[in-house]
């Protein structure tokens, strides 16, 4: 898979997105290690992943630098219509670019008229239904996913390719440079252009060289002029632009609608019609890069503004005659579609859980319609299997069910009068109980919260400290009982030891005491008695007639 040229993809944390995805049509966005990027060979260019990310992780390539390489040296222009509808005022816009050096200012809807003329030519000849071709991004659809109906496409160049001829017809080699607001046309273009830019980009550039718009003044484009096809960008403008034909026709606006339309498409049981195709809902005034802050119906009036100013000019009007441009096209099969074995997608399919039909749930959470189609794309190395938040709640719920049924202490859980749910521990430390006896403790447990219980079950003391709190959302209230018999026990051993062991130490000091009395019953005695033979050995040695 290579990275699109022209749709960028920043650094950003797209884990648990997906916006991109979920919005591409054609699913041309792979993800890995939390990031993304756009599959230039699966993308069809429409600009949708760079208006809807949330982050600004993608972006289309700006080419503005090629720009600073152009001007201040002769150049020719080509300027879309709905130019009308982007800038405040356009005519000085027109007038800035003659100052950086470009020479000759012509609007896109020129070649938009040799376009028109060519269409009519192939449906007065054509025996079926056929698809315009001015869009891009309607051709790489087509050509990437629809290859079977490639011969129904208009083999015709889009207007901005045809109006590259007009102008080589004109001015030869000198630089051309085209503006509009697709991101698709740098692609088209890239052959038929020195220069392919968004007027986007160039309101990027005059604020970068803060230009003031106001100090130049108004100038028309350049002649000659259409006629109608200025009404290219707005639905149904190109069949407006071939008004006097009352063509049989159809319009379909938006890559979605258009892949709906044709995954149902039965062009032999259609007659002659032209069908009318834009990837941009709205048309061109509503490309990737047209400004956002005001309504489609401002935008299209405001263009039907200038093109009833400029159709005052009509003496300047274009003849297609006079031109012999070259506005066939050849159009290629570049099938993105790969084929996938059935078995690989049912293995991953398996791993994520999903075994039967009933376990997929299609909830588009991963970006992706259907579960089938991301297991295909995790196939395909474009997409990883923990993106199915299905998947991670089954994960995390799996663990955590396991954590609280192996845990060691028992846990039921009750609403009402009955019990929901009760572990492993608790199985076992109720064992024979009934649901309301089982139940009845719990109450009673649950009304003596935080104070360590003693129960008696299966003809056995045992202690707990129980933990109680209620589920949120009414879902029950918990009862964890924390087992502390063999704490209890433990203490009470303590005690009996504690004790038993004063008990002795008083004893061996009553005996003690016994002893000592006795000794000292003995010794007072024996002390006495010497003492009077003291007193009378000294009566005896003070008496002066003693004799010795």
């Amino acid at each position: 898979m290579k990275q699109s040229e022209y749709i960028i993809s920043n650094d950003a944390n797209c884990k648990y997105c997906y916006k991109c995805l979920r919005n591409c049509p054609v699913k041309a966005i792979s993800f890995h290690d939390e990031k993304s990027f756009v599959i230039e060979e699966e993308c069809v260019l429409c600009g949708t992943c760079v208006n809807v990310c949330p982050q600004h992780a993608k972006n289309y390539r700006r080419d503005l630098d090629v720009f600073d390489s152009i001007v201040k040296k002769p150049f020719v222009l080509s300027v879309a219509p709905s130019v009308y509808a982007y800038f405040d005022n356009p005519f000085k816009v027109f007038d800035l670019f003659k100052s950086l050096g470009c020479v000759y200012i012509s609007e896109t809807a020129v070649g938009a008229q040799f376009v028109t003329d060519a269409y009519l030519k192939q449906l007065a000849s054509a025996n079926g239904p056929r698809i315009t071709t001015s869009c891009p991004v309607i051709v790489n659809i087509v050509e990437k996913y629809f290859p079977q109906y490639l011969g129904y496409l208009m083999p015709v160049v889009s207007p901005a390719i045809a109006h590259s001829q007009f102008l080589r017809y004109k001015f030869g080699d000198l630089p051309r440079v085209f503006i509009g607001p697709c991101v698709a046309k740098k692609e088209e273009l890239k052959e038929h252009y020195n220069l392919v830019l968004t007027f986007e980009e160039i309101e990027e550039w005059i604020q970068k060289e803060e230009i003031n718009i106001d100090d130049y003044t108004e100038k028309l484009p350049d002649a000659p002029y259409p006629e109608r096809t200025r009404m290219y960008p707005v639905t149904g403008g190109i069949l407006y632009s071939a008004d006097k034909q009352r063509l049989e026709h159809v319009v379909v606006e938006g890559t979605e609608n258009f892949i709906e339309f044709l995954e149902k498409f039965e062009p032999t049981t259609h007659d002659k019609i032209i069908i009318e195709a834009s990837s941009c809902i709205g048309g061109c005034l509503n490309g990737p890069a047209m400004k956002k802050d005001t309504n489609i119906l401002v935008r299209k009036n405001t263009l039907i503004n200038y093109f009833k100013m400029l159709s005052d000019h009509a003496e300047k009007r274009i003849y297609t005659s006079n031109y012999d441009l070259n506005l066939s096209k050849h159009f290629v099969d570049k099938n993105a579609r790969i084929q996938v074995p059935e078995e690989q997608i049912r293995e991953v399919l398996h791993l994520l859980g999903k075994d039967d039909k009933a376990k997929e749930l299609n909830c588009t959470g991963c970006g992706y319609e259907t579960c089938y189609e991301k297991a295909r794309a995790v196939v395909l190395g474009k997409a990883e299997k923990d993106m199915c938040f299905a998947y991670l709640v089954e994960i995390v719920s799996s663990v955590s069910y396991k954590v609280v049924d192996e845990t060691p202490n028992a846990i039921v859980i009750f609403k009402g009068e009955r019990i929901t749910y009760i572990n492993t521990a608790a199985k076992a430390l109720f064992e024979g109980y009934t649901d309301e006896k089982i139940l009845e403790i719990c109450k009673k447990v649950y009304s003596k919260r935080y104070k360590i219980q003693e129960l008696h079950i299966n003809s056995r003391k045992v202690y707990f400290y129980p933990k109680t709190f209620e589920l949120p959302g009414d879902g029950g209230n918990v009862v964890l009982f924390v087992d502390i018999t063999e704490m209890v026990l433990q203490r009470e051993r303590m005690d009996e030891i504690k004790r038993k062991s004063i008990q002795k130490i008083e004893e061996v000091l009553n005996d003690q005491m016994k002893l000592a009395q006795d000794i000292a019953g003995l010794l007072g005695e024996s002390i006495a008695e010497t003492k009077s033979h003291f007193l009378e050995f000294k009566n005896y040695m003070e008496d002066d007639d003693a004799n010795l």
